[in-house]
């Protein structure tokens, strides 16, 4: 009996080893499996409708772009229209408005009138007036009775006329002395008739645009007033700026190659051509002796220099007195310093 239930329970712990070893983790990877065949049919079924986009024809694109520009253009049409409605209705209201301002100042101008006139009869001697004219009135109501009996009597139609002569004058005085009153009356706020409104909008109009127009005239006339004032500154301007160009040139002189004249340059390349001949022969060993030789080097760079200086204040001189250049031509200078050798310059610059 021990033995059975022990075997039993033994196999009910290797089904759950089982259980828990073996179906479990099939039963995990079957569903992560099932997920990922889900992703991937979702997935291919995106790329398929975007592909099928990407490749729609050109005649389903033009389409479509031609509905959108349909749309677009009845969008804009109903705005337009919407836009017009409402201008429509502004410049409707503006218009009653105005009518309305102008009969509301038409009706006070008459209650005016009606109590300046007013003012006028109440004073004492019209009061009198339409008080008599009142009395004459009464007299001849009750003398127009009176007559109309006597008038069945057989008196005659005699004073019935008088009464009723009497009766009318005093009717008609009254009438002209009457004060009056003004009454306003209210204006309705419905949109008046066109034909009412019409020739007050047009002339209202009509004056912006002739207001309007005498302004852009006057803004145009300004405007080229400034433009020709602006082209003739800039001209004196230019005109100025060339005079100034013209007397700083002619002031200058034409030729300025005076501090590097030809003598100059020739000298500078004598001066030089001797340094180096100098140098040269301290190289080469000659016969004569050192001192000798270093005094002669000197004397001739003291020539050298001395020359060089009295050719350049020559030339600084002709250029700070405006001389020509050639004047000095076939002029000998001081020669207390000695002259420089010719035939030894034109040796050296053909052998240079």
């Amino acid at each position: 009996m021990s033995s059975g239930a022990l075997g039993g329970g033994m196999i009910f712990v290797v089904i759950a080893v089982l259980w828990g070893a073996i179906l479990v983790p099939g039963w995990n990877r079957r569903r992560e499996f099932k997920a990922a065949e889900r992703n991937a049919f979702r997935l291919q079924r995106t790329l398929r409708v975007l592909a099928e986009t990407m490749e729609m024809p050109e005649e389903m694109r033009l389409e479509a772009t031609a509905k959108e520009a349909l749309a677009h253009e009845k969008i804009l049409r109903s705005e337009k229209k919407r836009e017009e409605a409402e201008r429509s209705a502004d410049l409707a209201e503006a218009r009653a408005a105005q009518v309305r301002a102008e009969i509301r100042a038409q009706q006070m101008q008459r209650k005016q009138a009606a109590t300046q006139r007013a003012a006028r009869l109440s004073k004492p001697g019209i009061r009198r007036v339409r008080s008599i004219a009142a009395l004459v009135t009464l007299l001849g109501v009750v003398a127009a009775f009176v007559s109309i009996g006597l008038l069945f009597a057989g008196a005659g139609a005699g004073p019935l006329i008088w009464s009723l002569l009497g009766l009318s004058a005093g009717a008609g005085t009254l009438v002209l002395l009457a004060p009056g009153r003004a009454k306003l009356e209210p204006i309705a706020d419905e949109v008046l008739p066109e034909e009412a409104v019409a020739p007050a909008a047009e002339s209202a109009v009509a004056e912006l645009s002739e207001v309007e127009i005498e302004d852009g005239a006057a803004t145009a006339a300004h405007n080229a007033a400034q433009r020709a004032a602006a082209e003739r500154i800039a001209r004196a301007r230019a005109m100025a700026r060339a005079r100034a160009r013209a007397s700083r040139a002619g002031s200058q002189p034409r030729m300025e190659n005076q501090p590097d004249s030809m003598l100059l340059r020739e000298a500078r390349e004598q001066v030089a051509r001797e340094q180096g001949l100098a140098r040269a022969g301290a190289v080469v060993p000659d016969e004569r002796p050192v001192t000798a030789q270093i005094a002669e080097q000197k004397s001739e760079e003291a020539a050298a220099d001395s020359m060089f200086a009295r050719y350049e204040q020559k030339a600084g001189g002709a250029g700070r007195k405006k001389v020509s250049p050639f004047s000095e031509m076939g002029r000998v200078g001081d020669t207390t310093e000695g002259m420089p050798d010719l035939d030894d310059v034109l040796r050296r610059r053909r052998i240079g």
